[in-house]
Order: C-alpha cells, then sequence, then structure tokens
C-alpha cells in the first residue's frame, strides 16, 4: 500500500486546519504562561478543557482532511466556519472544498480488478 500525495486543494485546507489548531495550543500554553501568577485573572479548568478541545477538533479535521476520510469533510465544513469573518481568507477555503478533485479525494477507491 503506497502513501500517495493528496491534490493540492486538499493539502492547502488540511494544512490551514492544522495551523489554526497550532495556534490555538500555542495561545493556550502562552495565556497560562503569562496569567498563571496573576491574582486578577484566573482561568477555570473548563476554559482550558474548551480551548484544547477546539484545538483537538482542528487537528482532527486537519487528519481526516488529509487521509480523506468522510468525516473529514464535513467537519472540513464546520471548522471553515471560523474564517469566514475574514471573507479574503474563508471564502476561497470554502471554493477550494467544492472542487472535483477535492470531492473526489473522500470516495472510496473502486476495488482492485482481478
Amino acid at each position: 500500500m503506497s502513501a500517495r500525495r493528496p491534490p493540492p486543494s486538499v493539502v492547502h485546507v488540511a494544512r490551514t486546519h492544522a495551523v489554526v489548531a497550532l495556534v490555538i495550543f500555542a495561545s493556550v500554553a502562552l495565556l497560562h504562561v503569562l496569567t498563571r501568577n496573576l491574582p486578577g485573572i484566573e482561568f477555570r479548568r473548563s476554559t482550558y478543557l474548551l480551548a484544547l478541545g477546539l484545538g483537538a477538533l482542528y487537528a482532527l479535521t486537519a487528519a481526516l482532511v488529509w487521509r480523506g476520510l468522510p468525516p473529514g469533510r464535513q467537519l472540513s465544513r464546520c471548522c471553515t466556519l471560523l474564517y469566514l469573518p475574514r471573507p479574503s481568507f474563508g471564502l476561497p477555503l470554502l471554493r477550494l472544498t467544492d472542487e472535483p478533485e477535492f470531492r473526489a479525494h473522500f470516495q472510496k477507491p473502486p476495488p482492485p480488478a482481478g
């Protein structure tokens, strides 16, 4: 079984989700380091769990999109909603997900003949 590289549109969408996940994780870590000793600012455990859960969702989405697994396409659509407030960033990404090569990446390959 050879590992094939996904089409460029899939690579772009998966990397975008992966970068967002990394930014979320880095932001949580930085926020914790900067505020842990400040008496006026404290975050509950649920705040960290929610933020880390969001980062995990984006990381999972990136992995599913890269591998071409069907839930990745739906999760990618949901995760792309975060990008829409910046139309110059979000709309091209949505257009990429509508391209035939992107959609074809999530189709099951035909069974081997023979």
